[in-house]
This record gives C-alpha cells, sequence and structure tokens, in this order.
C-alpha cells in the first residue's frame, strides 16, 4: 500500500479566456497553492466545480472533478 498524503482543501478562483470556474484545490497540508501550480504537470485537478461565463452569476454547470489545462489558465488566486 502507498503512502497517504494528507492534503488541505484551498477554495480558489480560476479564469479562463470565457469562463470563471469556482472550486477546490487539494494542497499538501502546510503547503502554498503556488507550489500545488507550480508542480511539473499539464493540468490542474479542482473539485467541486462551478463554472460559469465570464461575467455573468448564473451557473453553467457544476462537477465534482475538472481538469483544467495550465495554457488555458489567465487567473488564478484563493477565494475569500
Amino acid at each position: 500500500m502507498g503512502i497517504k498524503i494528507q492534503k488541505e482543501k484551498i477554495p480558489v478562483i480560476l479564469i479562463t479566456a470565457t469562463h470563471r470556474m469556482e472550486g477546490e484545490m487539494h494542497v499538501v497540508a502546510g503547503g502554498r497553492l503556488l507550489d500545488e501550480i507550480n508542480k511539473d504537470r499539464d493540468f490542474i485537478p479542482i473539485t467541486n466545480v462551478t463554472i460559469y461565463a465570464l461575467n455573468e452569476t448564473t451557473p453553467l454547470d457544476t462537477l465534482e472533478f475538472l481538469a483544467v489545462n495550465k495554457t488555458a489558465v489567465n487567473f488564478i488566486a484563493p477565494a475569500s
């Protein structure tokens, strides 16, 4: 059996050219959001995601999981 790494959920807002996404990133306990973003991988995993069109308040969809290609991300920050 592998070693289980403790992670914390961090609420985030992620913006692409066409959408705003609100969800949770899972970061190693005590780690930083920036460390997770800078990992050597092409996609950012987000859970419990609500997807909106830019400048809209009505959700387009909600998903339990979404992998967002880093090249599509214009902005990502912790949600307050």
